[in-house]
């Protein structure tokens, strides 16, 4: 796809997108009725604006779902662990829970916008995984319940109301499902690979692919949830993130050496085009209505070998625009000017 736009440069903000210092609130943009009475008129004034901020607040992760009474946004607050929803097409927001988290990191929900798989840090500085659910008292006083998924576990998935997770031990790295309520446990993965990331493909299939690093090749994995087998489908590509299409033919992906490049990998052929702009696989998404559409947050300025790890660390942030990529036309067009729109930069992750 070509390049069709020029762009300017905008002063950066201090921004970690994986926890830290900085303005992490404009990566989600969420937000609620319990700030002060100032916002919350300006919330429910703005709320048919074409983009505007929610939560100006670090969140650990939010879920969207669709229902008669309209789409909503469930996020839980950093700072507190607090249980937020607002409305994403009318004013109103509710606090749903007071349930305190000590400092939640992450937090993956399911399909039902009910349950979601929290991390944390404990006072020991290890990691603690939950799963946790809202269980119905009043509307803005829920109280949530749960159960400890276990130790020493890295990276989580969901799909659905299934769970995919990695657990460590002794060096060697365990892959588990498990149902959201906890009933049922399947191991599927275990190898002395233990620096992973996971996506949930589909009802079938999960991908792993090895955390990326400049110049080090990377490897991606795909294994069967129902009989654990696993297929290679890309292998020593240095710097390697990548983002697997719902039906796992195509593999959009990044490789980082002395440059940043993007390209798309087709699992049938075994062949592979350049996608330009140049962009990250965590700030794309594939279309759910056309598989031959993929959209992506794309820096204003042009990315070099250094700017993944750089983003990774926290050491550098993106003023981002939304890019509408057809690989069938092979085009690719800017769909929004996220820094007009939003008065201010905006580095996006996990669309």
């Amino acid at each position: 796809p070509q390049n069709q736009t020029g762009t300017t440069e905008t002063n950066p903000k201090t921004f970690s997108p994986f926890g830290g210092t900085g303005n992490s609130g404009t990566t989600t943009g969420f937000s609620s009725t319990t700030v002060n009475s100032n916002q919350t008129a300006t919330n429910q004034l703005n709320y048919t604006q074409k983009l505007r901020e929610l939560w100006n607040q670090p969140t650990a992760g939010a879920g969207v779902s669709d229902s008669k009474a309209g789409s909503a946004v469930r996020f839980v607050d950093k700072a507190t662990g607090f249980v937020y929803e607002m409305q994403l097409f009318s004013p109103l927001s509710n606090r749903l829970s007071n349930t305190t988290l000590p400092l939640p990191y992450s937090a993956v929900w399911d399909a039902q916008n009910s349950s979601f798989v929290a991390q944390y840090l404990k006072g020991d500085n290890t990691v603690s995984t939950n799963v946790l659910s809202l269980k119905s008292g009043t509307t803005t006083d829920q109280t949530l319940t749960g159960f400890a998924l276990g130790a020493n576990i890295s990276s989580v998935s969901v799909f659905g109301e299934t769970i995919f997770y990695l657990q460590t031990y002794t060096g060697v790295s365990y892959g588990f499902t498990s149902t959201i309520d906890g009933k049922t446990k399947k191991q599927i993965w275990k190898s002395p690979l233990n620096e992973l990331n996971s996506q949930i493909v589909n009802a079938n299939s999960v991908a792993l692919t090895t955390k990326p690093y400049q110049n080090v090749p990377g490897f991606t994995y795909l294994v069967s949830m129902g009989t654990g087998s696993v297929k290679k489908l890309l292998g020593n590509v240095p710097g390697l993130v990548s983002l697997i299409s719902s039906d796992a033919t195509k593999v959009l992906y990044s490789s980082q050496t002395n440059i940043s490049m993007t390209a798309l990998y087709d699992v049938k052929t075994g062949g592979a085009i350049l996608i330009t702009p140049a962009t990250f696989p965590e700030k794309c998404v594939w279309s759910k209505k056309d598989a031959n559409i993929i959209y992506c947050a794309v820096p204003e300025n042009s990315l070099d070998g250094s700017s993944l790890t750089a983003w990774y660390m926290g050491q550098t942030s993106f003023t981002d625009d939304i890019w509408k990529y057809d690989l069938k036309q092979n085009t690719a067009s800017i769909i929004e000017h996220l820094y007009s729109d939003a008065g201010e930069q905006v580095d996006v992750i996990k669309p």
